[in-house]
């Protein structure tokens, strides 16, 4: 738990700070636009609403596992800890931990800002708890399983990519079978198959070879 917090006051910094204020900004100016359509559209328009700040969740989450995460691998801490049995959950659960915190009290004046509009539906805070959970694990396992750390540089485009394509896929389940559940349902299917993915593919190996 003291590497957490030693990390949280590591990452909430005046960059944070900025960066929230760049979200609250961009978050109100939204807030301009009215819902103006039924209820069902507006339900809709609330689910991308959410979206668009599990977009700034990722991106921020990119930029503070940056001067953590990747610095700490960089650097060989992980191996240090690894070689002094340090076990691999904690590293994994040490990092998901701090940078979604982070994340999320840097966004928490836009989420508040945003949730006063939004009508309030499990749908939505599903969408907006389970949604960043999955993406924040995204980063940190990508970032463990980086060995060429140059790629952390442009980590940014790849997963927002991510982000689009897999709005892309939703957006179309969502067409053909007019229900949200299953927007929501399809969007969690692709995240937890991606984590799998990655979870399996990260091994002590992967976490320890890094070169820069």
């Amino acid at each position: 738990m003291k590497l957490v917090i030693d990390d949280l006051k590591k990452l909430l910094g005046k960059n944070a700070l900025l960066m929230s204020f760049i979200a609250f900004l961009c978050t109100f100016m939204a807030l301009f636009f009215t819902d103006e359509g039924s209820q069902e559209i507006n339900k809709v328009i609330d689910i991308i609403k959410i979206d668009g700040i599990l977009i700034l969740f990722v991106i921020f989450g990119i930029e503070l596992a940056k001067n953590t995460l990747a610095a700490d691998k960089i650097s060989k801490k992980l191996e240090f800890l690894l070689a002094n049995g340090f076990p691999m959950k904690k590293i994994l659960g040490k990092y998901f931990i701090s940078i979604y915190i982070s994340s999320f009290i840097i966004l928490l004046p836009s989420l508040v800002l945003n949730l006063l509009k939004v009508k309030l539906s499990y749908l939505v805070m599903l969408n907006l708890i389970l949604s960043s959970l999955l993406y924040t694990l995204v980063v940190v396992l990508t970032i463990l399983d980086t060995i060429n750390m140059n790629k952390i540089n442009s980590l940014h485009i790849r997963l927002v990519g991510l982000f689009i394509g897999i709005m892309i896929i939703s957006s179309l389940v969502y067409n053909f079978t007019n229900k949200l559940s299953l927007y929501l349902l399809s969007k969690f299917f692709v995240l937890v198959s991606i984590n799998l993915f990655l979870g399996i593919k990260t091994n002590k190996e992967r976490i320890v070879v890094s070169y820069y």
